[in-house]
């Protein structure tokens, strides 16, 4: 993957304001939380490797949305955080990555930014459905705090440092634990994470399929997801008592069973009746006709537990094993589909210290 290598040096002085998409919520001094100048710093080298979310579905169109989601190995996202004399960022996604410093510093009330090198050395595709964007701005958050010795509370770093978690908490919670996410939360509480209901581990041997079209016209992401939702109307209670009956009924057990076949059902059940919510901006439980093809497509060819992750134009299919996967993947017309096989990540994201 060619990896666009920019690089940014960034000293600030106290006096600086950062821009900042989310405001800093005042908080005490945080500078209690670092160890001394006089303390040996306990690494000069973080490495930080996390992989990519499948979101099934959201509960609810509106506050405080709720949802289901795993966390996949691939595609993978990997930094490296080394100490310098300065602050410098190098990679596709240096903005992103500074932002983040920027709030950083000012939440621990540091003045100047961390004095290390922050090198984005993989990220996925953008805007593909796979939470990139979420496995990059905590992956960045959570690296810089460690480097810096800074303990902050898991909702901190995701809500006020990295800047996600506003309307899915999955990536959030799939970073941090991995693994099935079932989240949500209060409407009187919209404006924290929305906790998890239940977190389990698949099978090691379920496979992914990840197909998407190889020309897609256009991605939802940013002012214009934000223009869909508020063209949606909020489910009613009806719908949300359903789509809650699914995963508490039919996901959950089939997971703690072993059940593929009874997983792969009720994934693709949810994800059709969660997508109907977004029916009126997207045309049918799917995104745009060219979603709609390859998930035709996937199923003329008797895939199991297809459906849509986010806004796609990423597509998932289910398989118990990699072989199956493979055999599978091998019939797809590839001219007009990107494909890969995926396993799943039932743990955190990877971190090393050197």
């Amino acid at each position: 993957m060619n990896i666009r290598r920019s690089i940014f040096c960034v000293k600030r002085s106290s006096n600086d304001s950062p821009e900042s998409s989310c405001p800093i919520v005042p908080t005490p001094p945080y500078s209690h939380l670092l160890m001394t100048t006089d303390d040996k710093r306990s690494t000069d080298e973080i490495g930080i490797t996390t992989g990519a979310r499948l979101h099934f579905g959201l509960l609810d169109t509106a506050a405080p949305f709720g949802g289901l989601g795993v966390m996949i190995a691939d595609p993978q996202t990997q930094i490296r955080i080394t100490a310098a004399s300065q602050f410098e960022c190098s990679g596709d996604g240096v903005d992103r990555a500074i932002e983040i410093a920027n709030r950083l510093t000012e939440f621990l009330k540091l003045g100047d930014l961390p004095a290390c090198s922050v090198e984005i050395l993989r990220r996925p595709q953008a805007h593909v459905g796979l939470g990139s964007g979420t496995q990059l701005a905590m992956a960045v958050a959570d690296g810089l705090a460690q480097f810096c010795a800074a303990e902050i509370p898991p909702q901190v770093l995701a809500q006020q440092i990295a800047d996600r978690g506003k309307r899915s908490a999955i990536g959030v919670h799939g970073y941090l634990q991995g693994g099935l996410i079932f989240e949500t939360g209060q409407p009187d509480a919209a404006d924290q994470l929305n906790p998890i209901i239940q977190r389990l581990e698949l099978p090691a041997d379920w496979t992914v399929l990840l197909a998407r079209p190889k020309h897609q016209s256009e991605t939802v992401f940013g002012t214009d997801e934000q223009q869909q939702f508020e063209r949606l109307d909020a489910a009613t209670e009806k719908q949300r008592a359903a789509l809650k009956h699914i995963i508490t009924d039919q996901v959950i057990p089939a997971v703690k069973a072993g059940d593929f076949l009874s997983f792969a059902a009720a994934v693709h059940h949810y994800n059709h009746q969660s997508g109907m919510l977004f029916s009126s901006v997207q045309g049918g439980p799917y995104n745009g006709p060219q979603v709609t093809s390859t998930i035709e497509l996937l199923q003329q060819h008797g895939a199991q537990g297809v459906g849509q992750s986010s806004w796609g134009p990423s597509v998932f299919s289910w398989f118990p094993n990699r072989s199956d996967a493979e055999e599978f993947a091998s019939s797809l017309p590839r001219e007009s589909l990107v494909v890969n096989l995926v396993g799943i990540q039932n743990c955190p994201a990877s971190k090393t210290h050197g």
